[in-house]
Order: structure tokens, then C-alpha cells, then sequence
């Protein structure tokens, strides 16, 4: 039975210091790298036959440390959401440049899109045809290395819901998930959120 490990990267300038990166490209900050050293004690022991990453800084820079002898392949499905002309502000930033914008998004942020950003439906329809290709692969154990949204999105794709019923689901940085299935069964299971001091 097929079984498929989610990861996301660990935390970044970006995670800490509270502002949208999406497809900037920023690298894991040293709580991240310890944070993802933790989830590497994890994964010890698990032979994966594939091994799939974004191609941003932190998703292969957290690829190196938990699969560091593993060739990757590198798939731009499974970028981040891009923000757009919200890309590296903080709330306070975009209160002042964007109060239209933060208050249509406070209302309702799953069916916001910042402007010269990507909407979550267009995200699925990048992630969504990504997943269905995992089940039809050959290999029994895959990981692949991603981001929040994406990891969403595939929740979403999988128990056929509207983004906004994911909003009780908590995709911290360094979150590991475990999927094991087939196309017409999967079971889900969170492995690991790890907690490290900042």
C-alpha cells in the first residue's frame, strides 16, 4: 500500500517575523534548521523510493536535511501560493497599503485573492492533478517536501471540501503527515509537529 510523507519546510524570516513569502525566496532561519533536524530523527529508517520538493530555498534546504543522499525531483506544482503585491509585508504593512484588501480577507480568506496573487482555486488546479499522479507512480514510499498551502490543498482535494472547511487544520512549519492508501482508500495520520525554542 502506497503511503506518501508530507512535509512542510521549517520556519523562516518570514514564519517568525509574521509577513507573506509565498514564492519569495527566503532560506530556513536556525530554528528552522533545528526544527527540521528533529523531524530528520523521524524519518531515520524510512526507505523512500522518491523524494519531491518545491523548488523554493526552504523546501531544499529542508529536502538536504532529511533526505540529504536522495536525488530529488523538483516540481513546480507544488510551490507555494503566491501572494503577489502582498509578497514580504507584514499586517501592519498591508493595513496601510491594502485596507480594501485586509478587510475583504479578514471577512473571508479563503475566497480572497491579493492582487497580482494566485486564489486557493488556482493553487488545487496546479496540486490537485500533482497528487493524482503520486497514486499511479510505481514507488510504495514517497516524500515529498512542500509548503502550507499546498499541504491544504491537498486536504481539501482529498475530502472534496471547500478550502474554508481546512481552516480548523494547523499546518505549522516542520509538520509531518502520513497518508497511506490507495486511489479509493486513504487514511491520514499527523506523525510530527515538532516544538523547538526560538
Amino acid at each position: 500500500m502506497k503511503e506518501i510523507y508530507l512535509l512542510r519546510h521549517g520556519d523562516t524570516d518570514a514564519t517568525e517575523k509574521g509577513y507573506f513569502a509565498g514564492w519569495t525566496d527566503i532560506p530556513l532561519s536556525p530554528r528552522g534548521k533545528r526544527r527540521i533536524n528533529k523531524v530528520r530523527e523521524v524519518l531515520q529508517g524510512i526507505e523512500f523510493e522518491r523524494v519531491l520538493v518545491s523548488p523554493l530555498s526552504r523546501t531544499r534546504e529542508t529536502a538536504q536535511l532529511v533526505a540529504p543522499l536522495h536525488d530529488w525531483e523538483v516540481r513546480e506544482e507544488i510551490k507555494e501560493r503566491s501572494f503577489g503585491e502582498w509578497e514580504g509585508k507584514n499586517w501592519e504593512a498591508l493595513e496601510k497599503e491594502f485596507p480594501e484588501g485586509v478587510k475583504k480577507w479578514k471577512e473571508a480568506p479563503f475566497l480572497f485573492t491579493p492582487p497580482g496573487g494566485e486564489s486557493f482555486q488556482k493553487v488545487l488546479q496546479r496540486v490537485a492533478p500533482f497528487w493524482e499522479e503520486l497514486f499511479h507512480r510505481p514507488e510504495e514510499k514517497l516524500l515529498v517536501v512542500t509548503h502550507g498551502g499546498v499541504i491544504r490543498s491537498i486536504f481539501a482535494h482529498l475530502l472534496g471540501v471547500d478550502f474554508a472547511t481546512t481552516s480548523c487544520f494547523l499546518f505549522d512549519p516542520g509538520v509531518l503527515v502520513k497518508i497511506r492508501g490507495d486511489r479509493s482508500f486513504c487514511q491520514v495520520a499527523v506523525i510530527l509537529n515538532t516544538e523547538v525554542e526560538p
